[in-house]
């Protein structure tokens, strides 16, 4: 059985984009930009990782799985656009998932093998 993560994504549908993309960049305590919130602040919104990945031709600067400073946010519609992970869960994450690793985010009723086959990452022999 594999393990169930809750996330937290976008605000509305067209907040977190959806697609095949690449991680770009990883960021250990990341610096919030936005606010100049240096990293391992407490008030830090991106937790302790950053995955970042080039949704929208972006640089993996913009669009991330990273983890909150707030986990009571998990498993809601709270985010400008990225995936938000329990800090425990994005650090696990982050330490097996090398740059250059394929991330699928979709919204789907598919299972994980149907989508697998819908994006070439399981072949089947017949």
């Amino acid at each position: 059985m594999q393990d169930v993560i809750t996330a937290a994504t976008g605000k509305t549908d067209d907040l977190t984009p959806e697609g095949l993309f690449t991680v770009t960049v990883k960021a250990a305590d990341p610096y919030y930009r936005k606010k100049d919130i240096k990293g391992g602040d407490p008030r830090n919104p991106l937790g302790t990782r950053w995955i970042g990945f080039d949704a929208e031709n972006t640089d993996g600067r913009i669009y991330g799985i990273h983890g909150t400073n707030d986990p009571s946010s998990i498993g809601r519609y709270v985010s400008n656009g990225c995936i938000r992970l329990q800090n425990e869960a994005v650090e696990s994450l982050y330490e097996s998932v090398p740059l250059g690793t394929k991330i699928l985010v979709v919204t789907s009723a598919k299972s994980f093998d149907e989508l697998g086959i819908d994006y070439g990452a399981i072949k089947i022999d017949n």
